[in-house]
């Protein structure tokens, strides 16, 4: 492993334990209790759930999921550097639109390459946050 996703993975670790010393798991099955006897056990009324407690989760975290088709266009992208086998050294200049970067004055291209930076590494943890998901 790296150093940097040696970081990343205490980081994460760090969290979900407070996250257990704070109960939030066992209020978050209560919860999920409590609103299935509500709606129902059927397997449409569960999934309601799932998704209503998914969101609420990324609510308190603080975690967006961008949903316009440039941000999953670039997310295929991401996904496609993140799946690769090759060490790309480069991702940014992967995502890059160049017919849109070409046309811009220097100091539009440096305001686009960190937008365009800041986005990497959200869609980057997008992904793994739905690669630990589906391991699940």
């Amino acid at each position: 492993m790296t150093k940097k996703s040696m970081n990343e993975l205490k980081k994460r670790a760090l969290l979900a334990k407070q996250r257990m010393k704070m109960g939030y798991w066992e209020q978050m099955m209560k919860d999920r209790d409590k609103m299935m006897g509500e709606v129902g056990s059927t397997f449409e009324a569960q999934k309601r759930v799932s998704d209503y407690q998914r969101e609420k989760y990324n609510r308190e975290f603080n975690i967006t999921v961008s949903k316009t088709a440039q941000d999953e266009k670039l997310y295929s992208k991401v996904c496609d550097i993140l799946e690769s086998d090759e060490i790309v050294l480069n991702p940014i200049a992967r995502l890059i639109d160049n017919e849109e970067y070409d046309n811009m004055d220097n100091e539009a291209k440096q305001r686009y390459i960190l937008e365009l930076s800041k986005k990497f590494r959200e869609l980057k943890e997008r992904y793994y946050r739905e690669q630990i998901s589906k391991s699940s």
